[in-house]
């Protein structure tokens, strides 16, 4: 009878091997064990990856898109103007995610200037849209206008200075939006169209300009998440906690619209998009499910701050969640380079917060 038992457990246990041998998936990276017992595999990787930043990029193009045509239809038509600040909104937090990513056409585009210029530590949104309003009507509507004028006046600032100051919104509305539609509309192309960025990340090899190995584009994914974690610690929380003696609600990120927490959500929700899906099982399971966790536990903190950033940063009751907050960003990113990096068998390079 011990002699059958053996058997059977020897049979079974060479079945279970066989079966996860055979398991692999390269869309998901799992078994985290199965491609090299603990290598990474960077071109599946990059493959996943890829996915994930043409949803987004792409989600970003479809909320401009409705953006702009909403705008028209509340200047011209006489839409209602919930739908406009549901549509800016909207755009706003589909760009969060995609404000990490500080490289490709993102940067050669220039297009975190553009799309959101923040922060403005000298009031040059405000000007900039002063000079647009001083345009002809039909000047303010033409995106051109907007395009020849300050990168100021491009973006989601402007915007939302239009939307909730005293500013006359039409038609310059429409010409911001129309402009900002145009943007995403290139940035997705320059990354998916053929001989576009992706193609070039697939390219990567000794002769690529920019990507020598796979494991390259890799590292320059977890350098834009960890410069996106920066950016939540140090700017969006960072600049209107200010210290304790004195904090600055006005230099929270979209203070006039309220929308600070759920942009650092969204963000965040890229973040952790890019880590399950891209990464996914090149990571091993314990370490991705221990940093998506402990992002939970950050979501979990901002939901608890119950006042916008700007208020909450000047009530002492509210500003110490705030700072719970921004301590539990940058604990993600402690895990990300204690246990993230090291899975990957990548660091950190240089990134736009190092030239701050």
């Amino acid at each position: 009878m011990k002699r059958i038992l053996l058997l059977l457990t020897a049979v079974l246990m060479a079945a279970t091997a066989s079966a996860q041998e055979g398991a692999y998936s390269p869309d998901s990276g799992l078994p985290y064990w199965a491609p090299g017992r603990g290598e990474v595999d960077h071109e599946a990787l990059r493959r996943r990856a890829l996915v994930v930043l043409e949803r987004e990029f792409g989600a970003f193009n479809d909320a401009t898109g409705h953006l702009a045509q909403t705008a028209v239809a509340y200047c011209d038509a006489g839409a209602p103007r919930e739908d406009l600040i549901a549509a800016f909104r909207d755009t706003w937090l589909a760009w969060a995610p995609l404000d990490s990513y500080h490289f490709g056409p993102v940067e050669a585009n220039a297009a975190a200037l553009t799309v959101n210029f923040w922060p403005d530590k000298k009031g040059f949104v405000g000007r900039a849209l002063r000079e647009l309003l001083a345009q002809p009507p039909e000047a303010q509507r033409d995106p051109a206008t907007v395009a020849a004028g300050s990168a100021a006046a491009q973006g989601l600032p402007a915007l939302e200075m239009l939307l909730y100051t005293e500013a006359p919104e039409c038609p310059a509305v429409i010409g911001i939006s129309a402009y900002l539609h145009q943007t995403a509309e290139t940035l997705y192309a320059d990354w998916f169209d053929p001989d576009g960025w992706a193609d070039l990340a697939r390219a990567a090899g000794p002769n690529n300009p920019v990507y020598l190995s796979a494991a390259e584009f890799t590292k320059t994914l977890y350098t834009a998440l960890d410069f996106g974690l920066i950016r939540i610690a140090d700017q969006r929380l960072g600049r209107p906690l200010g210290s304790y003696e004195r904090s600055y609600p006005q230099r929270a990120e979209a203070w006039r619209s309220g929308l600070t927490v759920d942009i650092i959500g969204a963000q965040l929700d890229g973040i952790a998009d890019m880590i399950e899906h891209g990464f996914a099982g090149d990571i091993r399971e314990p370490d991705r499910a221990w940093v998506l966790q402990v992002i939970g536990q950050a979501r979990s903190r901002m939901d608890k701050i119950g006042a916008p950033i700007a208020d909450a940063v000047a009530d002492p009751a509210h500003r110490i969640r705030v700072e719970g907050l921004q301590t539990k960003v940058n604990d993600i990113r402690s895990v990300m380079a204690q246990d993230i990096g090291p899975n990957l068998g990548v660091d950190t390079g240089f990134s736009p917060a190092d030239g701050d």
